[in-house]
């Protein structure tokens, strides 16, 4: 295996563990970690330090400086200080000694120190080193995991800092006498009344249909006004689309679609500021066409305008928002009697081409205001 290969696998590997275990650090809050740097090589491994980490919400700041182990009182007490000066959860420093180069990692408010010794070859970012490095950047990671999570690895080298001791707190003055005091009757509570449903409306939206003339069906607006009274509500409704275009190799058919209807509800359910009602409607479907010929055989019928009744039952759902203003949802069945079919005319006779639903399902959201 070569070492760019290797280099990858470790990659891998360490996405694998990250993965399966579901590491925590990603609900939790950023932290600091103190990391000493000296030489060229210590920024090299920080910054593969930095790749490996990238995952946990610890932010890394640098401090450059000699050796931590050649600091008066030793390495620990020098890591508790670059702690406390920059309010820091862990401290790292890489130290060169031959061909083996350690990594530590301390955790001061716990007393933990994890150190990691490995055969480092090269200088920094060649392949040989990379190997190495990579290697000692996961192990890192593993650590700083550990004290995001709160359980850090390594020995136990100096007890925890005690937990603040917090003062008692002040007695309580006596509670004075008690003084005596006329009943206060309560105000009545009374609930707000609710908006009326009755009186006259008008209605704005948006519809779309499936027609079986087009695939995509038929989309547009509606308008609406009517009255609404505590037992029936009656409504005028208009319905534009937008035509389509109907194409194959001899034609393209622009077919547009509009519809008139008279509405009669009843309510049949009553929740709060909620409102559903069931009804008949019934009106006239306007069918406009329009054709292009594609191809010389063909000779487009000139444009015309056709109508066929609709009748259908409704189910709408309101919801009051307040006293001139609700929204509504509606879901309809219209049945056509004379819809169009469109086809051509060859040698006498009749060859369909589209043929529209006899039953259609329609849909409408909008609102509805109250003057």
């Amino acid at each position: 295996m070569s070492v760019l290969e290797v280099v990858a696998w470790q990659r891998v590997v360490g996405l694998g563990v990250l993965l399966a275990m579901g590491s925590p650090a990603w609900a939790a809050g950023p932290w600091r970690a103190v990391v000493r740097v000296g030489a060229a090589e210590d920024r090299a491994l920080l910054e593969r330090v930095r790749g490996q980490s990238s995952d946990l919400p610890v932010v890394f700041e640098v401090e450059v400086g000699p050796a931590l182990e050649m600091s008066p009182g030793g390495a620990w007490r020098e890591a508790e200080r670059m702690a406390a000066r920059q309010d820091a959860r862990a401290v790292l420093w890489f130290r060169r000694d031959g061909l083996e180069l350690s990594v530590s990692v301390a955790a001061p408010r716990t007393g933990h120190l994890f150190v990691r010794t490995a055969r480092v070859e090269g200088a920094p970012k060649t392949l040989t080193w990379s190997v190495g490095a990579e290697a000692l950047a996961l192990t890192v990671r593993s650590a700083l995991r550990a004290v995001d999570a709160g359980e850090p690895l390594g020995e136990l080298v100096a007890p925890p800092p005690p937990p603040p001791v917090e003062p008692p707190p002040p007695t309580p003055p006596p509670a004075p006498a008690p003084v005596a005091a006329a009943p206060v009757a309560a105000a009545p509570v009374v609930a707000a009344p609710m908006p009326s449903s009755e009186g006259a409306f008008l209605q704005v939206g948006l519809h779309a249909a499936l027609d079986g003339y087009h695939s995509g069906g038929q989309q547009g607006l509606s308008l609406g006004a009517g009255w609404a009274g505590r037992v029936l509500r009656l409504r005028a409704q208009v319905l534009a689309a937008r035509p389509v275009h109907l194409r194959d190799a001899y034609t393209d058919l622009q077919l547009g679609q509009g519809a008139a209807l008279v509405w009669a509800d009843v309510p049949f359910a009553t929740a709060g500021s909620w409102e559903g009602t069931v009804g008949l409607g019934a009106g006239v479907a306007g069918f406009w066409r329009r054709t292009e010929a594609r191809s010389q055989d063909v000779e487009p019928a000139p444009s015309r305008l056709l109508a066929a009744f609709v009748v259908g039952p409704a189910v709408r759902v309101a919801w009051r928002l307040g006293p001139a203003l609700a929204l509504e949802a509606a879901l309809s069945g219209e049945v056509l009697l004379g819809r169009p079919r469109l086809g051509y005319s060859v040698e006498g006779g009749f060859v369909l081409r589209e043929d529209g639903w006899s039953v259609r399902p329609r849909l409408g959201v909008g609102m509805v205001m109250f003057p």
